[in-house]
């Protein structure tokens, strides 16, 4: 296994549209094996969570891991459904936009239906911070960074932010 590099804001990768992955690559030894390296890659940069475009590879394949006891989650080719109209703020970074954090509406809960990393299609509901996770991670299958979605008078370095707080309150408690 290996530590794959990962894509900061700038490079094209995390603009463009992912692509399905097919039924044939679940098959494959190169994609088990990349499947590993962007789990290793996650955690060796410490991140909640990873997307396949992220680390260069335009692919709709995300992986998470919210609890330790739980452990790590694939989605490939994920679709995602609100499950209701609620939404509430809370603030967000990412390892493609190193050192810096924003405020961004999410929907609280919603439905996932996705495959496993082997091909076996699944479902289930995330709530609060799991819909959260899943919702970020999954935006960058579509070319979209938190930032599109961050309240622009609340991006701050994340010195800044450890320093002073989050600069626009969230008003949910999820600072």
């Amino acid at each position: 296994m290996s530590i794959l590099k990962v894509a900061h804001m700038g490079h094209p990768v995390l603009r463009e549209v992912a692509v399905p992955v097919s039924t044939d690559r679940f098959r494959t030894a190169e994609f088990q094996r990349f499947c590993d390296d962007l789990l290793e890659s996650m955690y060796e940069l410490d991140g909640a969570g990873l997307a396949a475009p992220q680390v260069h590879v335009s692919e709709r394949v995300v992986v998470f891991e919210l609890d330790a006891e739980d452990g790590p989650m694939f989605l490939v080719n994920p679709v995602i459904t609100p499950l209701g109209d609620e939404r509430v703020g809370g603030y967000e970074g990412c390892l493609s936009l190193p050192n810096m954090r924003g405020r961004v509406e999410r929907y609280t809960a919603i439905k996932v239906k996705a495959l496993d990393r082997h091909g076996v299609p699944f479902s289930f509901e995330a709530h609060g911070w799991s819909a959260r996770v899943v919702q970020h991670e999954c935006d960058h299958l579509d070319g979209v960074l938190y930032i599109d979605r961050a309240d622009p008078r609340s991006l701050a370095f994340l010195p800044e932010y450890r320093r002073h707080g989050p600069l626009v309150p969230s008003g949910d408690g999820e600072e």
